[in-house]
């Protein structure tokens, strides 16, 4: 086992493209990482995309993609896909096979030592990053090449067995959608007749702005990357004081969804079961007693609600949705004892989720273990 730096055995392809004249279907962009994830499996259409000049770096199969912002939120991972991405992603690859195999390189920056060297090193203030001259500092022991195949067979048969866990997660999911459907028909044509409610008439734009930080240095600060797209799961997020919070911030709880108004595309609504402090780019939408919290929500992740804010975010850079649009949606808004019945459908779903990402956690701290024995 040899100690090397990055640099020694990693080097950053600039192969740049552009962006509006390229045959190229697909890009990511920082949304399209899973924090702490080997693979990125999501991607963007390039066209009708709003993206700016900054995407016109190119990745191929096999590449490692590793995001210079945010080093805690852990956002590395392989491509199967050809694309392109900004130039704050940095497009990585083996400069040897004989003595970095590719296929190793997603768990070195996946490691557990990778980010802790990564935090130490980053600059800013408030959106922190690192250069790739900072990370072509970080040193580590690299294992002799037999070992590393040994080793990539081992982890790549927890990334499989993790994937076939994430696909029942989705099929669960699509399950709960299904059965919505069955239960109250499809919102676009309400089939059943319920009555139309707007979200101004079951819940209300509640937060408390607060710059009293040293107040909740403690508590949980959700920013919009801290939401999942799509599922709203809540990770990588950080405490008020670890993230140096200097501008006014919403006060949220376990009685609120979160809504981010950023980018409604790609539709963040969370169900926080704590309390903490959370972007100004966040809606705190407090429930009153005609909806069921969860049955909000639940409509809130549907395609129903997409479409409607999508038809007045418009093609800007940032799209947002105000507060007035927010309200201004309506649903069709079965009585509370039915909400309340499918959401017992929720909860046993989330049960079935939690046991699923659990069994996935273990196979991910299992993994971590072993690269960072590895790497020490």
């Amino acid at each position: 086992m040899s100690k090397v730096y990055l640099k020694d055995v990693v080097t950053r392809i600039k192969d740049k493209v552009d962006k509006d004249n390229t045959d190229l279907e697909y890009y990511i962009g920082g949304e399209h990482f899973d924090n702490g994830e080997i693979q990125i499996t999501k991607k963007g259409v390039i066209a009708g995309s709003t993206i700016g000049p900054a995407f016109h770096m190119r990745f191929v199969p096999g590449d490692v993609l590793l995001m210079s912002r945010n080093p805690h939120l852990r956002k590395a991972g392989v491509v199967d896909f050809e694309g392109i991405c900004s130039d704050v992603s940095y497009v990585c690859r083996t400069k040897d096979e004989n003595v970095l195999m590719q296929k190793f390189l997603p768990f070195i920056f996946q490691s557990d030592d990778f980010w802790r060297f990564a935090e130490e090193n980053k600059k800013g203030s408030t959106n922190f990053f690192l250069n790739w001259s900072d990370f072509e500092k970080y040193e580590f022991n690299l294992p002799p090449i037999e070992t590393q195949r040994k080793l990539v067979e081992i982890l790549w048969s927890f990334e499989n067995t993790k994937t076939a866990y994430k696909n029942l997660l989705d099929k669960t999911d699509e399950l709960v959608k299904s059965q919505f459907i069955e239960e109250f028909g499809d919102p676009v044509d309400n089939p059943m007749g319920w009555p139309m409610r707007k979200l101004s008439d079951v819940a209300k734009v509640y937060g408390t702005m607060t710059k009293e930080y040293e107040k909740y240095a403690d508590y949980p600060h959700i920013g919009i990357d801290s939401i999942e797209k799509n599922t709203g799961i809540l990770s990588g997020y950080r405490t008020v004081q670890e993230d140096n919070v200097i501008s006014p911030k919403y006060y949220f709880g376990p009685q609120h969804i979160l809504y981010s108004k950023i980018r409604p595309a790609l539709n963040k609504v969370a169900l926080p079961d704590f309390e903490g402090l959370c972007s100004a780019d966040c809606y705190p939408l407090l429930v009153t007693g005609m909806c069921d919290r969860k049955f909000l929500a639940h409509v809130m992740r549907s395609d129903y609600f997409l479409d409607y804010v999508l038809s007045y975010s418009g093609r800007s850079q940032m799209p947002k949705v105000n507060r007035k649009q927010l309200e201004g949606f309506s649903f069709p808004c079965p009585p509370i004892e039915l909400q309340e019945k499918f959401t017992l459908l929720i909860d046993q779903s989330d049960k079935s989720k939690f046991e699923l990402k659990q069994a996935i956690a273990d196979i991910d701290n299992l993994a971590r273990a072993l690269m960072q024995q590895e790497l020490n």
